[in-house]
Order: C-alpha cells, then structure tokens, then sequence
C-alpha cells in the first residue's frame, strides 16, 4: 500500500467543527513519514474563539496557509474560497487533498480541487438531511458529485451514497473520526469546569444554538428562547452563545428571554465536552454535538425538525422537537419523564458512529490516493 514517493496531502478547513472533526485525521497523516501534510485554513470561522484556540487545544500544527475570507454572503464567501484555495493548492501542489462536512470551505475547495483534476477525500460522507432548502445540505450533496474517494461514518450515510450513484469501489465504510478524538481524550477532560458556572452534574440544561435557519428567522428564534426562558425559571441552563446568534438576539431585540441563562462565550473544545457530557440534557441545532451527545451518553433535543445523523433518532436518545415552544417544552417532560431509560440505551451504543482506530483507515486510504485517480 505503501508508495515509492510521498503523497503530499493537504487538509482544507475554516470552520470550528471542521477543525475538531478532523483531528484525529490530521494527526495520523501528520506522524506517517509516506504523507507529507499541508493544512490550509479558509478563515470561515475568524474569530478566535470559534477557531484558533482549538487548533492549539488540539494540538494541530499551525496552517501552511490561511486565505482570510472571513464572514460574507453566501456567494461572494463561496467565490472567495474557490479562489483562494486554487492559489493555494497551485503553490503547494498537493497530490491529494481532504475536506471534511458540509461548510462553504468544504464546497469552495473541492470546486478548487475538481477543477484541477486532483483526488478529493470527503471525510463525513453521505449524511443527509434530505432538505434541499438547508445550505449545508446543500454543500454535502455537491461535494459528493465532486468527491473521488467518500470516507462515510455509518451505514446509513453509505447507502445514501448508493442510491445517489456513487460508486461502491469509491465509498470507504470507515467510521467517523470524532469517535477517535473523544475516545483519545475522554480521560482529559475536565468536569471540574462545571464547577466554575456553579453547575451540579445532571442538574442543568446546555444550549447551544447557531442555525441559519432559527437564528435569522424572528419568529423561531423567539419561540426557541421562549422555550429556554420558560425552562430556566426552574432549573439552571447554562448558554455559551455564538457570535452570530448573540447578534441576532440583539437585532430583534430578544436578551430578555434569556436573562435567567448563564450565558458565557463560546468556550474551548475540552470545557465544551465537560459541559455536554454533565448536562442532564442538551438543546441544540448542532449536528456535531449531537453526534458528541450521543458519545459521552447525554440525552439530546435536537432543535429541528429533521437531521443528518438519524442514527441517533433511531436508537431513541436524541428527539427532534423543531422550533415551536410547545413542542420544545413537551420533548423536555418526555425526556425527563424518560431519562433514566435513555442514559441506559445511551450507555449501549458506544460505537454508534464506529469503533476506533478510526482515523488510520483514513490515512491507508489517502496513501493510495494519486493524481491518476479518475473523476
């Protein structure tokens, strides 16, 4: 499998999620003396908080590059990814290169990289919402048309491949690499940091809350807090708000439903996994959390009405409640009148999105990857 020369790999990646995800894969390319490994970041995520502090928290090497197009329209975002990275790629001359998800970097890069006829891996293949109107439904579905090699997290992702004419020989059934990180470091995280917002294990509600679609609609974003208001006149809810949503709240002029929250900034990744893995229930919109809850064995409402990993809907442990506040506040009872019953199916299904080593099968496959691959 090994090959005469080095397979120069670069990872393109912008956002927080991005970065965390793909880790474990970066990781495993950077310690193997056949893979010379180049990361490239798009800036999508500029602020500190929301990207750079988790490269040095996950100890990943600073980018060979960074393109700077920060936040924007959508197209004008897009087209500046698209641009940038073929600079990039063109001056480091990859030979292969990875994205990871659903973003607009993702999409931007693998325009990049198809129309310079280079093999593409696409980390997180196959998930579906099966809603068109979402943007990273989206930017999943055309990186797949784009993508040479499809490393998928579950079965289900590797049947929604197939049914969309992917080729078989191109799909890779490998496991999703955020089982690798949260295995590797489930030992180092903190639970004490829960002490520092004056929380009790099981005790408190986490929200988090960043979608396009419930963030920039007046009406969702208002029964959603109303929800969260209505839950922390009885109980702590602790709220690290995301940049883009606390600018929202404060546009439709929203604070006071929150003002019982501990609301704090967005925290690092470890903090992030404490407050998830002690939370007696978590509330997001989040994709990745709800994979992260479903790892370290939390209940989660999933603030939606659909979503991509329906493998965690399925085994009972993560509840669609959409946006309406009745709903929301009904989902909660059912989990708590449930609890004791989730946390014990949640305690049975550790290897729902693969069991480690993950990230090497990743790694063996991107030793193959040349520039002879067809696409």
């Amino acid at each position: 499998m090994l090959q005469l020369t080095k397979t120069k790999g670069a990872v393109i990646l912008g956002t927080r999620p991005e970065i965390i995800k793909m880790q474990p894969v970066m990781k495993e390319l950077e310690s193997r003396r056949e893979i010379d490994l180049k990361f490239i970041h798009t800036g999508q995520h500029y602020d500190y908080n929301m990207s750079t502090v988790f490269i040095k928290e996950l100890e990943l090497p600073s980018p060979d590059i960074f393109l700077n197009v920060k936040s924007d329209l959508p197209g004008a975002q897009l087209s500046k990814i698209i641009a940038r990275s073929e600079k990039a790629i063109r001056k480091l001359k990859p030979t292969a290169v990875l994205v990871l998800g659903d973003t607009n970097s993702a999409l931007g890069a693998a325009l990049a990289t198809a129309k310079m006829k280079l093999p593409l891996g696409h980390v997180e293949a196959g998930c579906r919402s099966f809603d068109r109107n979402m943007p990273e439904e989206q930017n999943r579905v055309l990186v797949a048309d784009l993508a040479t090699h499809h490393f998928s997290p579950t079965a289900n992702c590797r049947q929604n491949l197939l049914r969309e004419g992917i080729s078989g020989e191109a799909i890779h059934l490998t496991g999703h690499p955020i089982a690798d990180l949260l295995e590797g470091i489930q030992n180092v995280i903190d639970d004490g940091a829960i002490r520092k917002y004056e929380l009790t294990k099981n005790e408190y509600y986490l929200v988090t809350l960043h979608r396009e679609e419930n963030v920039e609609n007046l009406d969702r974003l208002k029964n959603i807090l109303t929800a969260v208001s209505s839950i922390s006149e009885r109980n702590k809810v602790i709220f690290p708000v995301h940049p883009h949503t606390m600018k929202s709240i404060r546009k439709y002029h929203l604070m006071k439903y929150i003002r019982n929250c501990i609301i704090i900034e967005p925290v690092g990744y470890l903090t992030g996994l404490a407050l998830i893995r002690n939370a007696r229930m978590v509330l997001t919109d989040s994709g990745g959390i709800q994979q992260e809850a479903a790892i370290l064995g939390t209940p989660c409402l999933t603030l939606r009405t659909i979503t991509e990993w329906i493998e965690t809907v399925e085994k009972g442990f993560n509840l669609l409640a959409g946006y309406e506040t009745e709903r929301i506040l009904q989902t909660v009872e059912q989990i708590n009148r449930e609890w004791r019953r989730i946390k014990e199916n949640l305690e049975k299904q550790h290897y729902l999105f693969g069991k480690p080593p993950i990230a090497p099968k990743i790694a063996d496959i991107v030793e193959t990857m040349d520039t002879s691959t067809s696409l």
